[in-house]
This record gives C-alpha cells, sequence and structure tokens, in this order.
C-alpha cells in the first residue's frame, strides 16, 4: 500500500492560520532525519483521507513542491476543542537505513468460547506496542487470535507473539494484552471504579463545607 501527501512549502500564517484553514489548507511541519524543520501546507482532505488508511506506522510519501518524495510517518495532530478535524500536523522524515521507534496497534480477532457462552467478558489491557525496526519492516498490526481462551482468566501476552523478522518489541514479555474476566467480576470492577470516581467528587464539597463551618464559627 503506498500512500501519498502533497505539499506545499509555507511562510509563518500568525493570524491567517483560520482564514487558511478555512480554504481547505492544513497546516504542518516537517522534521526529522538530521534535516531543519520545515513549514508545510497540506490539503486537508487528503490527509484525512490518507491518514485513516496510514494511521502513525505506515510510511507515507510525502512531496513537497513537485519534488522527490520523502519518506514520512505521521507523528502529532493537533485538533480544537470546537471545530471537527485536525488543525496542524507533524510530519516525521525518517532514513530507511536507521532505526526507529513506533506504536503498533494490537487488533483482536477470533471469538473465544466461553464469551461466546456468556460466561466471561474480554479485558483488552493493552491497544498498541511500541516497537524498534526499520522503517521498511514497520508492521501495520498485532493481529491476535482469542479463540485460545477458553477458560476463565485465561489470558494473552507480550511473550506469546510473534514480532516479524527485523521487529523488536519494546515491552517486558510478561506484560497482559488480553484475558478474559468473568461477567460478574467485571461488573464489580465497573462498580468500583464509578464508586471510587464519585467519592472523588463528592470530596470537594465536603472540604468546601468544612470551610465554611471553620469560617462560622471563628465570625461567632
Amino acid at each position: 500500500m503506498q500512500l501519498k501527501l502533497t505539499a506545499t512549502r509555507r511562510e509563518r500564517l500568525g493570524k491567517r492560520a483560520r482564514r487558511v484553514q478555512a480554504s481547505g489548507k492544513l497546516p504542518a511541519v516537517v522534521y526529522g532525519h538530521h534535516s531543519d524543520t520545515t513549514s508545510l501546507l497540506l490539503d486537508g482532505h487528503e490527509f484525512q483521507r490518507v491518514f485513516s488508511r496510514a494511521g502513525r506506522s505506515h510510511l507515507v510519501d510525502l512531496v513537497v513542491d513537485g519534488g522527490a518524495p520523502d519518506k514520512v510517518l505521521v507523528r502529532e495532530i493537533q485538533t480544537h476543542p470546537r471545530r471537527l478535524g485536525p488543525i496542524h500536523v507533524d510530519l516525521y522524515q525518517v532514513s530507511m537505513q536507521e532505526k526507529l521507534h513506533a506504536d503498533i496497534p494490537i487488533h483482536l480477532v477470533g471469538e473465544s468460547p466461553i464469551v461466546k457462552l456468556g460466561e466471561a467478558d474480554l479485558l483488552q489491557a493493552m491497544h498498541q506496542l511500541k516497537v524498534e525496526c526499520l522503517p521498511g519492516d514497520i508492521p501495520e498490526a498485532f493481529v491476535v487470535d482469542v479463540s485460545s481462551l477458553t477458560e476463565i482468566e485465561a489470558g494473552i501476552r507480550v511473550e506469546d507473539l510473534r514480532a516479524p523478522e527485523g521487529v523488536v518489541i519494546l515491552a517486558e514479555p510478561d506484560e497482559l494484552i488480553v484475558k478474559t474476566v468473568a461477567r460478574r467480576e467485571l461488573a464489580a470492577e465497573e462498580e468500583a471504579a464509578e464508586a471510587e470516581a464519585a467519592e472523588g467528587e463528592e470530596q470537594p464539597e465536603a472540604a468546601g463545607e468544612a470551610e465554611t463551618e471553620a469560617e462560622a464559627s471563628e465570625e461567632a
């Protein structure tokens, strides 16, 4: 899967940033591989289309002002709290001969027999794994088959995965990825978490009441 982004160099936008975004353009910067940071303008619709397929772990060909393509990864996306879509993007230029770190998503496939029977639920403890590898070896995802989880409290850990050749997983082997839990236990865990959150919300009010009572006694 080869993906391409086209861009033009830009100067500092300042107050013109909102007008540029309204026109469908997306401010960005590209940096890395011992090169200076360069400010760019992308087509907003093109970026969202490419990012929906590339995510943060797939190489993209970046073509600036019609020049030769550079291999980049999407590193950061800034969003606005009230407006939809990204407002700024950071792209990282890579060297195909230098190893890098990347966060790879974990995709669960299959169906646990005990979950199918309705006696348990799946608890996914990890949703991505950090790896070290050459850019050309970055896996699209780690696919974890949960059909082997036939008992309650059965789990799959990092050590159970097989990394592709040239890829090193940067996580402890005994870290849990996914396990089955009894439904009543999961409900109890959720209730305990909700109760703890509710207690945390009540504490400020209690402190405020104590302060009010202290002030009243001082005035008296």
